[in-house]
């Protein structure tokens, strides 16, 4: 039966198989989006893991668990709110969530969270400790002679 109660005597249609959908054209690749530049973490300690030994390298690194001895990496060390740290550390930037004892160098800038604990001396351009914070040590902010590490 056809529309509106008419008989279609039309012979049936056989049904036409769908067409592939066109691929969308993927833009070329520039050499910047070659290295993607993440923000986040590159490299994760997690809350069940222990280090014992140096740590280096030229990633983001964000301790959950434990480190022990010396941490020296080009990037940022963001040290999470179940994370323990007790090691010489030195980094773009350190940010202190969790528990950090030992000296700390930064070429940037060290920050310390509310829920952040910190005993060791800080060598940083900008040093933040947020209400809350807990901190025992010396701070030194001023700027760097060439020359010096």
């Amino acid at each position: 039966m056809g529309i509106f109660g008419k008989t279609d005597n039309r012979p049936a249609e056989t049904p036409r198989p769908l067409a592939a959908p066109s691929p969308s054209p993927v833009p070329a690749a520039s050499p910047r989006s070659a290295t993607p530049q993440t923000s986040g973490p590159a490299c994760v300690i997690g809350a069940k893991t222990r280090v014992k030994g140096d740590i280096t390298g030229d990633e983001n690194v964000l301790v959950e668990g434990q480190v022990e001895g010396t941490i020296k990496i080009t990037r940022d060390l963001h040290v999470g709110a179940t994370g323990s740290v007790k090691a010489s550390v030195s980094a773009q930037s350190v940010v202190v969530a969790g528990e950090l004892v030992g000296d700390c160098q930064a070429s940037q800038r060290v920050q310390i969270e509310a829920t952040g604990r910190m005993s060791g001396n800080i060598r940083a351009p900008r040093v933040v400790i947020v209400e809350g914070a807990t901190f025992r040590g010396n701070s030194d902010m001023s700027p760097r002679r060439e020359g010096e590490v």
